[in-house]
């Protein structure tokens, strides 16, 4: 979803997307620690050519690169959180009152 087009979704469908952007961190928490046991292993083995060089700094940049877009998908996710609370609120402008 770009920038901000989740702010026209009711609050049903961002819980929804709250649930599969969930999901999708953790299949990025797995990229990290493939990346980060690849590593660990090859490293552990030793790293004797270049190729062995190549594919240590490859996994070393899943790795980093993993945790880059949970970084910034949890950034989202934090704003879609403070944006239904906002909703919820009784006291907000077309929130809910109980």
């Amino acid at each position: 979803m770009g920038d901000d087009g989740w702010r026209a979704l009711d609050d049903e469908a961002l819980e929804r997307l709250l649930v599969e952007r969930w999901l999708l961190r953790g299949a990025t928490l797995a990229v990290i620690l493939v990346g980060a046991i690849g590593a660990t292993y090859l490293g552990l083995r030793g790293v004797a050519t270049a190729m062995d060089h190549v594919t240590v700094g490859v996994f070393l940049l899943l790795a980093v690169a993993g945790g880059a877009v949970g970084f910034t998908m949890r950034q989202e996710d934090l704003r879609i959180h403070r944006e239904l609370r906002r909703r919820r609120s009784p006291s907000s402008p077309g929130g809910r009152s109980s």
